[in-house]
């Protein structure tokens, strides 16, 4: 009579939780590497252009400053153009890649409200800036015997961007929040707690915002330029 194999449930099972630990180590593993890759990736491309946009920006704010020669209306919004870069290279540029690597926001509620609304507002700094340039050297092309904008002009016209980059910004600023939500991670199929940066809008307004925010910002004053 042949011997009938002795079969251990316990054996079996064992070795497959092995089998399977083992392949969640390596799994676990690859993403770590995967992640140490990309973190290092991103800092070094966010790190040389944060870095490179301080320095210059800087230094041409100071060259502008220091050199009266080069008071002119048309520099003086450089100038003005170059703060608003700098501020986005100080105040969101740092941010950017921590968060987009951790996943959670870590940095308080002050820093979420401020994040988002300091990047609407260098942009919109920006965009006005570049409209006045453009009406200058309008004037200065079309109609050189024509009125043209003097240094004061310039500063008048530096405070009015700013002052409606910040009104148009104040939105982002009342409505974001950092709040616990479960977050699915796509990587490790897994869920967990962890707090968000988010813009918490009442029903549509989110879509109203966005489409009057394209519009101030950039079909109203692309048609100015394109047909002044």
């Amino acid at each position: 009579m042949d011997e009938v194999p002795f079969f251990n449930e316990g054996n079996c099972s064992g070795s497959m939780n092995c089998s399977e630990n083992n392949s969640s180590l390596l799994v676990f593993g690859e993403v770590c590497q995967a992640h140490l890759v990309m973190f290092f990736i991103m800092a070094i491309a966010y790190g040389a252009v944060a870095l490179l946009a301080v320095i210059g920006n800087v230094a041409l704010i100071l060259i502008i400053m220091k050199q009266k020669e080069m008071h002119n209306v048309t520099n003086l919004l450089i100038a003005n153009l170059s703060v608003s870069d700098l501020l986005m290279s100080v105040m969101c540029l740092p941010f950017t890649p921590l968060y987009t690597l951790m996943d959670h926001w870590v940095f308080g509620e002050v820093m979420c409200k401020l994040n988002n609304m300091v990047q609407c507002v260098s942009v919109s700094v920006s965009i006005l800036s570049l409209v006045l340039i453009a009406v200058e050297r309008h004037q200065l092309i079309i109609n050189p015997r024509g009125w043209r904008p003097n240094n004061m002009h310039a500063y008048i016209g530096i405070a009015i961007t700013w002052v409606m980059a910040i009104c148009i910004s104040l939105p982002l600023m009342l409505f974001n929040i950092v709040t616990d939500d479960p977050l699915s991670c796509t990587t490790l199929q897994d869920s967990i707690m962890a707090s968000v940066c988010i813009s918490n809008w009442p029903s549509e307004t989110s879509a109203d915002y966005t489409t009057c925010l394209l519009m101030i910002r950039y079909r109203l004053w692309l048609i100015f330029m394109c047909y002044r």
